[in-house]
């Protein structure tokens, strides 16, 4: 095949990616209007694409309200993607550090200067924080972020500066510098939520084969029960659930990059 009739193949698979990225994302499937305009793609482009993924069972088609929602294809696909992700067996580990604890338990991973929250299985207390898989939090707002900034490549002192732009000079940035440091000292965070002071949380980097720290693991709850002289005890638990999450390719399921 010629370079020429390459092209048109290629920009039809990089837009069918585009119109399937699309339906996979909603809330309740897109129509072909809803696409075109998403896409820029003309409403007859989006048409063909659409139907010709259908008959691929990458996508199929509500009757009832004309949606395009992911297809039998696309589910064996995901399941099949899930199933060697490393997904279910995180699961398994945040379940076994929720009971231990008995605080909700979450995994994190760094993207930009926020933690986005991937997986959390939440307390059976009464009194609990609800995990919220999908949040985006700052990083030195998240006892995850502290904890992957603070076991980084990065020096402390550097990060510190970055992050809380500050410059090397101001308060902020020292007060920055002393808590990852005491972060490495202990070999977990601790961080009172900012906007809830009851609320604590503990947390250890996960440590993968590659040099830098992108995932964390972290318990949070009530400081009534995350008490100081339960901190060490605590932080050992959590630190051994950070050991159980190397090696799965848990981000992978994410988008990691």
């Amino acid at each position: 095949m010629t370079g020429a009739s390459r092209g048109p193949e290629i920009q039809s698979v990089s837009r069918a990616s585009a119109v399937l990225g699309l339906v996979v994302d909603s809330d309740g499937g897109l129509t072909t209007t809803e696409i075109a305009r998403a896409t820029g793609l003309t409403v007859s482009t989006v048409h063909r694409l659409a139907h010709t993924l259908v008959a691929g069972n990458l996508l199929c088609r509500d009757g009832g309200s004309d949606r395009f929602l992911p297809g039998p294809l696309l589910l064996r696909l995901a399941r099949k993607a899930l199933g060697s992700s490393g997904v279910p067996e995180a699961a398994d580990v945040l379940k076994e550090l929720a009971d231990r604890t008995g605080e909700t338990a979450s995994i994190g991973m760094r993207r930009g200067d926020e933690v986005l929250v991937l997986l959390s299985v939440p307390s059976t207390r009464p009194l609990r924080y609800i995990g919220r898989p999908g949040a985006r939090v700052p990083l030195l707002e998240s006892a995850i972020g502290c904890a992957i900034v603070a076991f980084g490549t990065d020096p402390v002192q550097q990060a510190a500066e970055v992050l809380s732009r500050a410059g090397s000079s101001g308060p902020e940035s020292w007060a920055t510098e002393v808590d990852l440091l005491a972060t490495q000292f202990r070999g977990y965070a601790v961080l009172d939520d900012p906007a809830d002071p009851a609320l604590r949380a503990v947390a250890a980097p996960v440590v993968g084969s590659s040099e830098h720290v992108r995932m964390g693991v972290e318990i949070q709850g009530p400081t009534s029960r995350l008490t100081e002289d339960r901190l060490d005890a605590l932080g050992s638990v959590v630190r051994s659930a950070a050991d159980a999450l190397e090696g799965l390719p848990v981000s992978m399921a994410f988008g990691d990059f």
